[in-house]
């Protein structure tokens, strides 16, 4: 067989091969086309962790700032879920992962129905499948607040103002407290339960439960900052601050500023801005199909799930400068960190409004410089007339500049505003030429005029 006989044999088998596999040469050059661009980073985009918090935390943001810190180090977009928040998609759209502490609880069946990880943070929430939890050692919590209550008071009644019974955390906070008041047959404990909101309920109940035991209350435990809070002003309003100990079991710039004026005992620091960084921690390692650096585990009505337990101290009049400066400190930088954000977000919308009126400003100066160039073409002048008597004419030309400094993240760190006015005077032959030019059209126009006379 000759060379081209075999060529054409060679193409002729391809082309066989292409139809019985259904690819087409397209196929091969798009799919090729598609890698490419992939590798080359243009097709790269950055990693979206959904985040739902609980908003009435009010260590909200000490966790945010734990987030927040190990996604700057990475290439990660982290996308809150606010309430108001209403989209077309669905607002998990594009992301890897959901970190659920709380808010809509439609997220969690929204995950589960695209088949997105869930990691919780300090709550399980129940009937859902999750790839893990971080939570703070809430049984510890527990413990450490019935333990500054005994080391002050040995017999009496003490009242525990619990949150929602139905979660784990605050189950596991209530054996807390009963395993050390166990040992102590001359306390008896009252527990009053508030769902979330309804805080001022147990505010009510503890004002009747006062009423209806004066002198028997020795102290009050508040499992919630929210809680903690209603008690202090029952207490303050009864008098009583200075006679009943009030222990809270969630460590907050709130509590802390209580503790620090005697009108709160102790307090339980949870570690929020830790929870903050594990939780993006294991959301990383999830995504990645990393193994877990699991120190524990907690049943649900699924079996077990993997946990991160995160340590918990108690806050005492030792240690409470050293804990409050270091909440504070942090609230302030997670505030500003905050701001800067929203002022960035502002900035872009801004940029973006202005790129628009810009290119609709510059679409109509176009249409306007073609009309101008269509009337000088047809022979009609523009130039406004001069008034009579002007023998002298200037331009005011005023100018202002703004200049803004930026460090290297883009941060505007220093402006500067500087403003120019020039007066200049249009040259005398300018003005002449302008004076001689309005003389021939009127002169042309009162010869035409008159012509016009004389043919009538």
């Amino acid at each position: 067989m000759s060379k081209r006989g075999r060529f054409l044999l060679i193409v002729l088998s391809l082309c066989l091969s292409l139809i019985s596999t259904g690819c087409g040469l397209q196929d091969l050059l798009g799919k090729k086309n598609k890698s490419s661009s992939t590798s080359n980073g243009g097709g790269e985009s950055k990693t979206v962790i959904a985040v739902s918090l609980n908003e009435e935390d009010p260590n909200k943001l000490l966790i945010v700032k734990g987030i927040e810190d190990m996604a700057k180090k990475e290439k990660v977009d982290i996308k809150y879920m606010e309430k108001s928040e209403k989209e077309k998609d669905s607002p998990l759209k594009g992301a890897k992962l959901l970190i659920y502490q709380g808010g809509d609880e439609s997220l969690l069946k929204s995950a589960e129905a695209d088949e997105i990880p869930i990691l919780a943070l300090g709550q399980m929430p129940s009937g859902i499948k999750l790839e893990g939890i971080i939570t703070s050692d809430q049984g510890k919590a527990g413990e450490i607040m019935a333990q500054t209550i005994v080391s002050k008071v040995a017999e009496g009644q003490i009242v525990i103002l619990q949150g929602d019974s139905s979660e784990s955390g605050s189950q596991e906070l209530i054996a807390g407290n009963k395993a050390v008041f166990s040992k102590y047959p001359k306390l008896t404990t009252h527990t009053i339960v508030s769902a979330p909101g309804s805080e001022a309920t147990a505010r009510l109940g503890l004002a009747e439960f006062l009423a209806k035991n004066p002198d028997k209350v020795q102290g009050v435990l508040a499992h919630t900052e929210k809680l903690a809070a209603q008690a202090s002003g029952v207490l303050k309003q009864a008098q009583l601050d200075k006679k009943i100990i009030l222990v809270g079991g969630q460590a907050s710039v709130s509590s802390l500023e209580r503790m620090s004026t005697g009108a709160q005992v102790g307090d339980v620091d949870t570690s929020p801005y830790l929870q903050g960084v594990n939780a993006y921690q294991w959301a990383q390692k999830i995504i990645k199909k990393q193994s877990l650096d699991v120190n524990n585990t907690v049943t649900s009505e699924r079996g077990e799930i993997p946990a991160k337990i995160i340590q918990v101290k108690a806050v005492t009049p030792d240690n409470i400068a050293v804990i409050q400066k270091s909440y504070t400190l942090t609230m302030k930088s997670a505030e500003q960190d905050k701001k800067e954000k929203e002022e960035k977000k502002k900035k872009d919308q801004k940029g973006d409004q202005a790129e628009g009126k810009d290119k609709e400003q510059g679409g109509s100066k176009k249409e306007e410089g073609q009309a101008d160039d269509k009337k000088t073409q047809g022979g009609d002048k523009q130039e406004s007339p001069l008034p009579a008597g002007v023998e002298k004419v200037t331009e005011r030309i005023k100018t202002e500049t703004t200049r803004e400094y930026l460090d290297a993240q883009g941060k505007v760190i220093g402006t500067e505003k500087t403003v120019n006015e020039q007066v200049k005077t249009v040259p005398p032959e300018m003005l002449k030429q302008q004076q001689t030019e309005k003389a021939k059209d009127e002169k042309s126009e009162g010869g035409q005029e008159e012509k016009k006379e004389n043919k009538e």
